[in-house]
């Protein structure tokens, strides 16, 4: 490699950083950057190129599954049911140390499984389940960290945004990735319940169980009748995943079928108007269009450091470090992990996956494993500072009582189960490869 190269990538790199803690959009950054260093180094090839990435963003077929999903997303935060779940679990497990807690974390599996929306998830638990949790005396750090982590398990469990941008980038089956994704994210919830139940045990005032004299004031019939909520969830579970693991269509026609059934669900809670359906729409063309735009000025950005060389320096400054594969591997998801300190993840899984996924086929390891891993690491995007998401809508809606430093010190032993998920994946691939492997996709 030429040392003119070198020293292009090494300005692109730099520019980047500098751009990133500017404080400007990450769109922006990535589209400005682009265009001034392809004029520069390439030619006007690269206004081409930015009218092609326009369009092939827009056509793609499999990437029209995420405004699918955002709605529905949207549609179901409207229609109330998380707040009917969590008043039902509440009950039921309010006799236990961290029982709110838990119930915030089923209430997120379910939703994970569900909307595949981060946002919509963080900000709903936030607003129903921080002040009932903070009314119980629940300890700051561990409320905030709970719903923090608990919103970000949409991003792993299918349906999920992530695996639908990576599927294409990397060439691969997003109905293999929602297989492969599900048993590390439901494992992942599981292991925060698990976390709760061990913290609340071992400290009681962290998170204390509701009085049993106010416990007293439900019937039996009052709790068995609070699941009957949970029915609404599973159909939308069922007639998106169904869809597409029974082979009756793929991932975009069930974003659809969910879609609808969103709707079918808000108007059963009578929840449904033009108003409902309007701002519905609108929040999820805001979604959208940053999505959107992220994707296609990031194909700009790593067009241009593909076609300048700086894909080929990475790979041959990962591959040249003299450790085995699996030493490369941990190499590797630690540079996810640090870029999801520094960037929106849909512009690092971008700039990644096209040098990442060439070095681990050379390295040996399975293609649909690889993107799993990367995405358990990037969930860690969501909650490390300076660009956590998770953080931000939280703190949005938060009392006035939480500051951003509770939040920040409540997520960080949910980053390390998310590391700790990572491994048993690492360790016991067919948690990953098992259901990709045994379920035959159509």
């Amino acid at each position: 490699m030429s040392v003119s190269a070198l020293n292009i990538f090494m300005l692109m790199i730099i520019a980047l950083m500098l751009g990133i803690f500017s404080g400007y959009y990450l769109f922006i950054v990535l589209g400005a950057l682009g265009l001034l260093f392809g004029l520069v180094f390439w030619g006007s090839e690269v206004i081409n190129l930015i009218t092609l990435s326009a369009f092939e963003t827009i056509k793609n077929y499999t990437l029209l599954a995420i405004p699918l999903f955002v709605f529905m997303g949207n549609m179901l935060e409207r229609s109330g049911i998380a707040e009917k779940l969590f008043r039902a679990l509440s009950i039921n497990l309010g006799s236990l140390r961290g029982g709110l807690a838990v119930a915030a974390l089923i209430i997120s599996i379910l939703f994970g499984a569900s909307t595949g929306v981060v946002g919509a998830t963080v900000v709903t638990m936030g607003v129903l389940f921080l002040p009932a949790m903070l009314e119980r005396n629940y300890d700051k750090k561990m409320a905030t960290g709970v719903i923090c982590a608990g919103g970000t398990l949409g991003i792993l469990i299918p349906p999920s945004i992530m695996l639908i941008v990576y599927g294409p980038a990397a060439g691969i089956s997003v109905g293999k990735l929602f297989y492969a994704a599900l048993i590390p994210g439901v494992l992942m919830g599981l292991l925060y319940i698990a976390y709760v139940l061990i913290r609340a045990y071992l400290n009681p005032n962290l998170a204390p169980s509701i009085p049993k004299e106010e416990l007293a004031k439900y019937s039996t019939q009052d709790k068995l009748k609070g699941f009957l909520h949970i029915i609404p969830v599973l159909l939308i579970v069922i007639t998106v995943l169904g869809t597409i693991w029974f082979g009756f269509a793929p991932p975009t026609e069930a974003a659809a079928v969910g879609a609808f059934s969103s709707m079918l669900i808000a108007a059963f809670y009578r929840k449904l108007n033009l108003s409902v359906l309007k701002e519905t729409l609108y929040r999820t063309l805001q979604t959208c269009s940053m999505v959107y735009m992220i994707i296609i000025f990031a194909d700009v950005f790593v067009s241009v450091f593909q076609r300048l060389g700086g894909g080929k320096i990475v790979e041959q400054a990962i591959l040249s470090i003299p450790f085995d594969r699996w030493g490369l591997f941990f190499i590797m998801m630690l540079i996810v992990f640090v870029l999801g300190f520094l960037m929106d993840w849909i512009a690092s899984i971008l700039i990644i996956i096209p040098i990442f996924t060439p070095i681990a086929e050379m390295l040996g390891f399975h293609p649909v494993w690889f993107a799993t891993t990367v995405c358990i690491m990037y969930q860690t995007s969501f909650l490390t500072p300076p660009f956590a998401y998770s953080i931000f809508y939280l703190k949005g809606v938060a009392p006035k009582e939480v500051s951003t430093g509770d939040i920040m010190r409540g997520v960080w032993p949910f980053v390390g189960i998310q590391v700790l998920t990572l491994l048993l994946c690492t360790l016991f691939p067919d948690l990953i490869l098992w259901l990709p492997n045994h379920l035959i996709e159509k």
